[in-house]
C-alpha cells in the first residue's frame, strides 16, 4: 500500500428480496405483481443514486432476490441495472433467501465484470489503486448457525476495511441460524465500515468504534416495517497514521409505505357508519401509497355485525391496499343493566347519575370512560382499555 491518505464513497443496501411473492396481498387481485413492480423500480432508483452520487463501490449486503421464487429475467434485469454503473464495484454478500447454494444464480450466471460475489470461498476483495479491501460474511445455505470470522484475513491498518455481513448482530434469540455474531468480536477485526443486512428496519452507529450500520430494506415488505426506507451513502476517509473518518446520510426510497391503526367506531350501527369513520381516519394521508391496516375498536351497537368484506371492498379503489379487522365490543344496553339488581345495577344507576349531572365536557367523556371500564371490570374480571 502507497502511503496517501485514502477516501472510498459507497452506497450500502441491502434485503431488496427481488420476487417476493407477497403472500398475505394474495386475496387482492394484482396486488402482490403491483408490489414487485414497486421492488424493481426501487432497485432502479438504487442504481440511479450511485450514478448520481458518483460512488466508487455498491454494497449489497443479503437477500438482493428470493432464491425459491426468483425468475431468470429478473436475473437479466438485475445484471442491466450493474451494466448501467460499469466503473461503480459492486460487491454482494449472500443472504439467507439468496444463499449461494449449487443452484445459485451467482454461481450459474455470468455477471457484468463489476460484481464481486464475496463467499467463503472468497471472502474478500482487495481493490487495486484504492487501498480498499472488502470482506463478506455470508450464507452459503439457507441457515448459517456460525459465522466464518475466524477464517477473515488480517487487516492491513493503513488500508480502508469494509465488511459486509447479511447477520444478526447481538441478538440472543435462542437457536440462532442467522449468522450469530457480537459487536465485541466485530469491534476486535479493526473494520472502518460495518455493512450489515438481514433485518428490515434501519440501525446505525451500532458498536464502540459506532461504524457498524444496517439500512434495512429500501421498500418495506410487512407491517412491522413501518417508518422510512432507504439506503446509506457515506464516505470513509484515512489519513496516514491508520485514523479512520466515516462520515454517512440515510436517503430515503420507499414508494409504498405500511402503516397500522387503530379506528374507535363507537356508537356505529352500519357498516357505511364504520366506513365513514375509516375515511375520516385516513383524511390527509397518501393513500395511493399507502398499505393500510385498521384495527376497528369500541363499542358498537347490540346486534350489529360488521360486514368487514363490504367495508374493504369498499376501498379497493380508494386505497393500494387496506386490511381491516374487527376488535369490537357490543355496547351496553345502560336501561336494562340500571334496572337490576345488584351491584351491577347499582354501579350503573350511579355513574349513569352522575355523568348527567356533570356540566364539564371532559368530565362527562372521563365518567363515561370509567362507566365502561367498571361494567368490564364487573362482568369479566379486568379491563381492556379503549
Amino acid at each position: 500500500m502507497c502511503d496517501k491518505v485514502r477516501v472510498i464513497k459507497f452506497l450500502h443496501c441491502a434485503d431488496i428480496h427481488l420476487d417476493a411473492p407477497f403472500t398475505s396481498l394474495a386475496h387482492a387481485a394484482g396486488k402482490p405483481s403491483e408490489r414487485r413492480q414497486d421492488l424493481r423500480q426501487t432497485f432502479i432508483r438504487i442504481i440511479d443514486i450511485a450514478q448520481k452520487e458518483n460512488v466508487d463501490i455498491l454494497l449489497i449486503s443479503g437477500d438482493l432476490y428470493e432464491h425459491n421464487y426468483v425468475r431468470k429475467s429478473t436475473i437479466n434485469f438485475v445484471n442491466d441495472q450493474f451494466k448501467r454503473i460499469p466503473d461503480v464495484k459492486v460487491f454482494i454478500v449472500p443472504g439467507n433467501h439468496d444463499p449461494y447454494t449449487a443452484g445459485s444464480y451467482y454461481r450459474n450466471f455470468p455477471l457484468a465484470d463489476n460484481v464481486y460475489i464475496l463467499t467463503q470461498e472468497k471472502p474478500y476483495f482487495e481493490i487495486a489503486g484504492l487501498g480498499v479491501c472488502v470482506y463478506g460474511l455470508g450464507f452459503m445455505d439457507f441457515y448459517s448457525e456460525k459465522p466464518f470470522i475466524e477464517n477473515l484475513t488480517p487487516v492491513d491498518k493503513k488500508a480502508i476495511n469494509i465488511l459486509m455481513v447479511h447477520g444478526t448482530p447481538d441478538m440472543d434469540i435462542g437457536n440462532n441460524v442467522y449468522n450469530p455474531v457480537s459487536t465485541d468480536e466485530l469491534e476486535r477485526l479493526g473494520m472502518d465500515y460495518i455493512a450489515f443486512g438481514h433485518f428490515h428496519n434501519r440501525f446505525e452507529g451500532l458498536g464502540r468504534s459506532k461504524n457498524i450500520y444496517n439500512p434495512g430494506s429500501p421498500e418495506p415488505l410487512g407491517f412491522d416495517e413501518e417508518g422510512d426506507h432507504g439506503v446509506f451513502v457515506g464516505t470513509i476517509n484515512k489519513d496516514n497514521n491508520g485514523n479512520s473518518y466515516l462520515d454517512t446520510r440515510f436517503i430515503k426510497l420507499n414508494k409504498r409505505f405500511y402503516l397500522s391503526m387503530d379506528v374507535d367506531v363507537s356508537g356505529c350501527g352500519t357498516d357505511e357508519q364504520v366506513i365513514k369513520r375509516i375515511e375520516d381516519a385516513v383524511s390527509g394521508m397518501d393513500t395511493e401509497s399507502g398499505i393500510f391496516c385498521v384495527n376497528l375498536t369500541g363499542y358498537i351497537e347490540q346486534g350489529y355485525n360488521i360486514d368487514l368484506q363490504y367495508v374493504a371492498a369498499y376501498f379497493d379503489s380508494r386505497l393500494f391496499y387496506l386490511k381491516v379487522l374487527n376488535n369490537t365490543t357490543p355496547d351496553y344496553d345502560f336501561g336494562r343493566i340500571a334496572g337490576e339488581p345488584g351491584l351491577k345495577g347499582l354501579f350503573v344507576r350511579k355513574m349513569l347519575s352522575r355523568i348527567e349531572n356533570s356540566r364539564d365536557e371532559h368530565e362527562r367523556k372521563i365518567l363515561t370512560k370509567a362507566l365502561y371500564f367498571g361494567l368490564e371490570a364487573l362482568e369479566r374480571g379486568e379491563v381492556e382499555c379503549l
